[in-house]
């Protein structure tokens, strides 16, 4: 739970920070990371879970996924030079 909720809050740093870029880079690959062990935890304690709580406890891994092109395209359409 606690790796969950940590690959979360990176998700969203990813998405404040991400006008900096530099975080962007940090913070995305750390979210999938940790939504990863995340996941890895949730299957150790129930080896045979059914396909809702598969797709439930592989959901940070997820929006880490797509925190770092949504960040990417909210740069793109908010900047300007």
């Amino acid at each position: 739970m606690q790796m969950a909720v940590l690959s979360l809050l990176c998700s969203l740093l990813t998405v404040w920070t991400g006008w900096l870029l530099l975080p962007m880079f940090v913070f995305g690959p750390l979210a999938i990371y940790l939504g990863w062990k995340s996941y890895k935890q949730a299957r150790a304690r129930a080896p045979l879970m059914g396909a809702g709580r598969r797709v439930l406890a592989l959901m940070p891994m997820l929006i880490g996924i797509t925190a770092i092109p949504g960040a990417l395209a909210f740069l793109n359409v908010t900047y300007r030079a």
